[in-house]
């Protein structure tokens, strides 16, 4: 704050104290007025002048202040009006008084400038100190309740000047700011906040009784949420204010504290943080009850529209991602856990993608999809083979096998039966493959240039491979485009080039032609059902699915994080994508025809850069997987334990309450060592997400209940239901752990010493 600032404050906050004084004397004065007038009165009548003159020419002085350092602030709009107000008033008043027109003096003083007075007070606000008070005692209040908020604030600096706390006519807190298109607006209304938002409340067209959940788009001052859930009492509130100066604004002008023990709030997020948000969106949908509905303060559609745009479709994709993953985990679970542990020996015996790290700059990679639009440019691909990296994303390599174009790599991570009918009959063996661990295991078993990543969410294959920072482990996408876009930026290329990425119903077709892992019927029958479209390269629109939406922001969201990497989309029919730019196959084909990337030339990066891991290392996979049988046995006899316990509770409850407290000591000491547990937290979190999920969301109110009958019965209810649950499949995860292991055994040629 410079010191011109401070001294600005330092008027101001004079004038604040002086205002409340100077109203007080005219409606003594006015008082006065009415009545008979003596010499003391006119004596009285002069100084009241005198201050009036002081205040006039003290609100000149500080307009003109402003003029020099920030024309546009509701202050100097303020005392602009007040000056011109107050000139014509003032000179009024003192012809009534030469007239000797007292009534009408009188009438004047009350009924005119003392009003006026008494608005440029309340647009003057509170003084510095009250309100940097507030703001230390906010700060204090997030930093204890909402920890993560305050570290995105409590470093960051107040734009004054773009958002000016101050006060409405009737004398309510209120923010003036920038819209988008460089207006100034109140955030509320200027004279009654009350009724705005009552008529805010009537235009929402849904029924808020039945929902239990609202997501809001901004804060605000928190008005319009005070008043939603003193109608709708139930609702739990997701707060997302986008962006932080109206936080900081906010925080100097109300009581945060006051206001949030008005609410029920489950999250509150600020910022503009995409990752954050959605981690936001992803942990409430986790632990969330009932609907829920999507609403937005009306201010925060003048201020931005375009950043509210993408708060909706970012609720959309988190709503569809959360199903998606969902309905996933619960389908393919197991079959994953089947794959990342029988894919286990392959990874001791191949080399991750580590080596490779940077070792290709300057290359161009072109990552091939199965689109439709991939026909169309397959005879440019073909000539672009000897001057760029051609990877083919999982099934594509069908399409391009068909036409007879080997790939330089294939990058595979699908652990579907659908995709090892995609890989079934092709000629692969001798193409590197770059795969990771949930793959469907029987595509690599012939493979003989595999190496693999390995990805963040496979809690199975981070502990079983005792994963560090130093090992490649990548973010997850919902497509192997997006596993072969991180791949192709770790290993260096800063040119990124799609074909084929048609991310939707291009042509009203899915596949180009030789993808034959799908039926026809089945891709029909989904393309008549597909409901959703997106914008096309040619400016029109293509029908999309759910999945397709999805993969199309996801892998969106992936280049928004490369802004250093050229990414290139050629695809002639398929969906536009963000931050790339379009340009044809054959355009890029010249661009390149300087450039000369050997047939080989991934193999021999293989050979010169990849490394296999130590014998210590390998060592240390191994045990870790031939123990996990015995650590599911001792799990197993844990269940077993609190199923045991829990058949007890009910009737302990009702007869031996002092017990059933023991009992429900015992079953949460035992949950501990469960949950605490390898195998627990490898390989069910993987195929129990979907339960564990319930779980965590009901455990809350199984903890606060303090009737022990009641606590009883959600203890069977809640906890019972996943224990059992869990025991119900423990049979088919532990053949699953034992055959992997004898895979081990036989692939692997290391035997321990113990063995």
């Amino acid at each position: 704050m410079t010191s011109a600032t401070i001294e600005l404050d330092l008027t101001l906050d004079e004038l604040r104290v002086f205002l409340p004084n100077l109203i007080e004397a005219c409606d003594y004065m006015a008082e006065q007025l009415y009545v008979h007038v003596t010499e003391g009165t006119w004596q009285e009548f002069s100084q009241l002048l005198q201050a009036m003159n002081d205040l006039y020419k003290l609100s000149k002085d500080i307009r003109f202040e402003l003029e020099n350092t920030d024309g546009n602030s509701y202050l100097h709009i303020v005392l602009g009006q007040f000056i011109s107000e107050m000139e014509q008033k003032f000179k009024a008043l003192n012809q009534y008084m030469d007239e000797e027109a007292y009534i009408h003096a009188a009438d004047s003083i009350r009924y005119e400038l003392s009003p006026l007075f008494l608005g440029l007070s309340s647009a003057l606000g509170e003084e510095t100190s009250v309100v940097e008070q507030r703001f230390s005692e906010n700060l204090l209040y997030l930093q204890q309740h909402y920890p993560d908020v305050y570290n995105v604030v409590k470093d960051l600096k107040w734009d004054r000047e773009k958002f000016q706390v101050t006060r409405s006519i009737n004398g309510q807190s209120n923010i003036y700011t920038y819209t988008f298109n460089g207006n100034m607006s109140f955030f509320y209304s200027n004279y009654d906040q009350h009724h705005e938002i009552e008529r805010w409340k009537q235009s929402i067209r849904v029924n808020l009784n039945e929902k239990s959940n609202v997501i809001v788009y901004g804060f605000g001052l928190g008005a319009h949420l005070v008043q939603l859930c003193q109608q709708y009492p139930h609702l739990q509130l997701v707060i997302m204010e986008p962006d932080e100066q109206f936080l900081l604004a906010a925080m100097r002008a109300i009581d945060i504290g006051e206001v949030f023990s008005k609410l029920h709030i489950k999250e509150f997020f600020v910022g503009d943080d995409k990752r954050r948000r959605e981690g936001v969106f992803y942990r409430f949908f986790t632990l969330a009850k009932g609907e829920t509905e999507v609403l937005s303060i009306p201010f925060y559609d003048q201020w931005s529209p375009a950043k509210k745009k993408v708060f909706v479709e970012d609720a959309k994709t988190a709503v569809l991602d959360y199903i998606s993953s969902v309905a996933t985990y619960r389908i393919f679970g197991m079959q994953w856990i089947q794959n990342r542990l029988n894919n286990f020996s392959q990874i001791l015996n191949t080399p991750s993608i580590e080596g490779l790290k940077g070792t290709m700059e300057g290359v161009t990679a072109v990552i091939v999809g199965a689109g439709p639009s991939l026909e169309e440019d397959i005879e440019q691909l073909r000539k672009l083979k000897s001057h760029a990296l051609i990877i083919a994303a999982g099934t594509a390599i069908q399409s391009l096998k068909h036409f007879g174009i080997d790939p330089h790599l294939i990058v595979s991570m699908d652990g579907s039966d659908s995709n090892y009918a995609a890989f079934k009959n092709q000629d692969i063996q001798d193409i590197p493959f770059l795969f990771a661990p949930q793959v469907q295991y029987k595509i690599i078993e012939n493979n003989n240039r595999l190496f693999h990543l390995f990805l963040n969410n496979d809690l199975v294959t981070r502990y079983m491979a005792g994963l560090t920072d130093e090992d490649p482990v990548f973010g997850v996408n919902h497509s192997v485009s997006g596993i072969a876009i991180r791949a192709a930026i770790y290993m260096g290329c800063s040119n990124i080039v799609f074909t084929g990425q048609d991310l939707s119903y291009s042509g009203e077709k899915k596949y180009a032609v030789g993808a034959i892992h799908a039926k026809q019927e089945n891709i029909d029958k989904e393309i008549r059902n597909a409901e959703l479209t997106v914008k096309n390269v040619q400016g029109t629109m293509n029908r999309s699915s759910n999945a397709m939406f999805i993969t199309l922001r996801d892998i969106e969201d992936l280049l928004s994080e490369h802004p250093n990497v050229k990414f290139i989309n050629t695809s002639q029919r398929g969906a536009a994508i963000k931050y790339t730019e379009w340009r044809s196959l054959e355009q890029v084909l010249d661009e390149l025809a300087d450039v000369i990337i050997p047939p080989d030339f991934m193999i021999e990066s293989m050979a010169q850069y990849l490394q296999p891991y130590n014998e210590i290392r390998i060592k240390k996979m191994y045990e870790r997987l031939f123990n996990m049988p015995e650590e599911l046995n001792k799990l197993e006899l844990n269940l077993k334990r609190m199923e045991n316990k829990l058949k007890e509770l009910k009737l302990q409850s009702r007869t031996k309450p002092k017990k059933c407290l023991d009992t429900m000591v015992d079953i949460e000491d035992i949950w501990e060592i469960v949950v605490s547990s390898a195998p627990f937290i490898t390989l069910i979190t993987t195929v129990f997400m979907y339960e564990i999920r319930n779980f965590d969301r009901d455990r809350p109110e199984m903890e606060k209940e303090n009737n022990i009958i009641k606590k009883a019965d959600l203890f069977d209810s809640i906890l019972g239901t996943l224990i059992s649950s869990i025991q119900a499949r423990l049979p088919e995860l532990s053949q699953i752990v034992y055959e992997a292991a004898n895979i081990m055994k036989v692939r692997n040629e290391f035997k321990l010493a113990t063995s």
